[in-house]
C-alpha cells in the first residue's frame, strides 16, 4: 500500500509544476490590424464614332442645310450634310454604304476623287454612354485619305472622343507635323491644302449645352487662309510654323470626365484646295491666265499628322495645399 501511496504523489508533483510553469511565463495580449487596400485606375481617350460629316441632326447650320462635300458638281456644287446617312445602328462605319455609292455615281465622270476615314489599332473598352465594343469600336488614331484632289474640292469629317479610363483627362495640347508622302516633290501644295478644326464638349453635367473647346482658323491671320464654302482652312504651310504654345493657350472646357458620365468631345476636321481663281499659285483661269506653273500642285502626296496632347485632369493641382496633422510625422 504504501508503495502505491508514494508513486501517486510523484504524479501529483509533475503535474503541478507544469501548470506553474504557464502561469509563471505567459501575459495577456491583443493586436489592432490595418489593413490597406489600394488599386491603380487606367487613363486613356479614345476616338469612337468616326464617320462623314453631318449624320446627326445637331450637326446641321443653323442657316439651313449646310455642305458635306463641295465639288464643282451639278447646278450647287456641293452636296448638302443630309446626303451621307449612317448605317442602322452600325457606328463602326464612316456612312451607310448606299449613300457612299450614291456620291460615286453622282460624280462620275467629273472626278475621280475616292476618300476613306477608319480608325487605327482597336482598342478593348467598357460601355461609355450609348457606345460600347458591342456596337462602337474605339482607337487612339484616325487615318483620313483623300485621293485625287483638286483646286476648290472640299470634304469634312466627324468623330466622338470618349474617356475610357478612369480619370477624367484634360486637353493640354495640338501638335502639327507636315510631310511629303510616299517620297514625293511637295511643289507648293503645302500652301494649296488646309484644314479647318473646330472642337466642343458635350453631355457635360450641369451644362444642358455644348461648350467650344477649340478653333483653329480663329488663331490665324488672313494670309493664312482660304475660304471654300464660308468655312476657313488654315494652309499647311502655316500650320507646320504654328506655335504649340500659342494653340495650347486658347483651349478651353478642355477636360473629358470618366464614367459614369457621359461627358465627350466632338471633332469635325475638313480638308480642301484652295480654289485659287486669282492664279497665286496656279495659273488661275482663262479669263485671267497667270505665268505660274501648275505642275507645281499635281500629283503630289502630303501627310499631315494632328497630335491631340492629353494629361491627366489634375495636373499642376495640389502643390501648394496646405498641411494637415500628418505633417508633425514628417521629421
Amino acid at each position: 500500500m504504501k508503495r502505491s501511496r508514494k508513486q501517486s504523489l510523484i504524479s501529483g508533483i509533475l503535474a503541478l509544476s507544469l501548470i506553474m510553469a504557464g502561469t509563471g511565463y505567459a501575459y495577456w495580449t491583443d493586436t489592432l490590424s490595418v489593413t490597406t487596400k489600394a488599386t491603380t485606375g487606367d487613363f486613356g481617350v479614345a476616338f469612337v464614332d468616326l464617320g462623314l460629316y453631318a449624320q446627326y441632326g445637331n450637326e446641321f447650320g443653323s442657316n439651313g442645310r449646310g455642305w458635306s462635300i463641295i465639288d464643282g458638281v451639278g447646278d450647287s456644287g456641293y452636296v448638302d450634310e443630309g446626303f451621307f446617312l449612317r448605317g442602322a445602328s452600325d457606328y463602326n462605319a464612316i456612312a451607310a454604304p448606299n449613300t457612299i455609292q450614291a456620291y460615286m455615281d453622282r460624280v462620275k465622270g467629273y472626278n475621280n476623287v475616292n476618300f476613306d476615314a477608319k480608325l487605327g489599332d482597336l482598342e478593348d473598352y467598357v460601355q461609355v454612354g450609348p457606345y460600347n465594343p458591342g456596337n462602337a469600336n474605339a482607337s487612339d488614331e484616325i487615318l483620313l485619305t483623300i485621293n485625287k484632289m483638286y483646286p476648290g474640292y472640299a470634304q469634312a469629317f466627324r468623330s466622338d472622343i470618349i474617356n475610357v479610363g478612369d480619370i477624367a483627362a484634360k486637353l493640354s495640347g495640338i501638335d502639327f507635323e507636315v510631310s511629303a508622302l510616299d517620297g514625293k516633290e511637295l511643289g507648293n501644295v503645302k500652301d494649296m491644302l488646309g484644314l479647318a478644326i473646330f472642337m466642343h464638349a458635350e453631355m457635360r453635367p450641369g451644362n444642358p449645352g455644348d461648350q467650344d473647346v477649340f478653333k483653329l482658323a480663329a488663331n490665324f491671320n488672313d494670309d493664312d487662309i482660304f475660304t471654300v464654302g464660308n468655312v476657313d482652312f488654315v494652309r499647311l504651310s502655316a500650320l507646320e510654323k504654328a506655335d504649340p504654345a500659342v494653340l495650347s493657350a486658347v483651349l478651353q472646357n478642355q477636360e473629358i470626365l470618366c464614367r459614369p458620365t457621359e461627358n465627350r468631345m466632338d471633332i469635325y476636321l475638313g480638308v480642301a484646295m484652295d480654289p485659287d481663281a486669282e492664279g497665286v499659285y496656279t495659273t488661275g483661269t482663262t479669263a485671267n491666265m497667270k505665268d505660274n506653273n501648275d505642275e507645281l500642285s499635281q500629283e503630289k502626296g502630303v501627310q499631315v499628322v494632328i497630335d491631340l496632347l492629353w494629361d491627366q485632369f489634375n495636373v499642376g493641382k495640389g502643390i501648394d495645399a496646405p498641411a494637415n496633422i500628418l505633417q508633425n510625422q514628417n521629421n
